[in-house]
């Protein structure tokens, strides 16, 4: 499905038009899902937040200016709905994925064991970021998988656009060394 820009929809939702808001859950669930998912490492409550997210967003529509991208300011949303979660059950969180896997690319083009291959390295991958700590974790999350500027991390994390900076440069270095425990050589090159 095509969709069109955000603020199309936003004027809709403001007009009353349900249909519009609907319209931006289902462009946006997606992103959603997957940053409760990450932080949460729950199915069952990363869909709950979801939907306690798309509430809390449209309950505060009517506030969003306009000064950031309604997906930052979304992020944001979602991020505060997972962390008053965690808060809850005192529970530590990694923003964990497949940072290295591109999902998209037809499995036709590729062999069985270039397969296992990248099933390996997302795996090793992904235990090294289970390694780090949160923020750490998020800032790489968000700026390598989520393709989120520096700006829009600050936003979403309520850190300052240089601590995000340290955050992705000690991140790097964290998840280096981490790569290198885990004893894969290989991955070091990717980073």
């Amino acid at each position: 499905m095509q969709f069109l820009e955000d603020t199309h929809y936003i004027k809709l939702t403001r007009a009353g038009d349900m249909q519009a808001f609907g319209t931006l859950v289902q462009k946006h669930q997606r992103l959603v899902y997957t940053l409760a998912l990450r932080m949460l490492k729950n199915q069952e409550e990363a869909e709950e937040a979801a939907q306690d997210t798309f509430v809390k967003v449209y309950q505060s529509l009517s506030g969003f200016e306009g000064k950031s991208k309604f997906t930052t300011w979304m992020y944001r949303v979602v991020y505060n709905e997972c962390l008053g979660r965690l808060r809850k059950t005192k529970r530590h969180f990694s923003l964990v994925e497949d940072i290295v896997e591109n999902p998209e690319e037809p499995a036709d083009f590729l062999d069985g064991l270039e397969i296992l291959h990248r099933e390996e390295r997302a795996a090793l991958v992904k235990k090294g970021i289970e390694m780090l700590n949160p923020a750490e974790a998020a800032a790489l999350t968000l700026f390598y998988h989520e393709d989120q500027s520096i700006k829009e991390i600050a936003a979403i994390t309520g850190s300052s656009e240089s601590n995000v900076k340290v955050q992705l440069f000690r991140g790097r270095k964290h998840l280096e060394n981490n790569l290198k425990k885990l004893g894969n050589k290989e991955l070091i090159g990717l980073l």
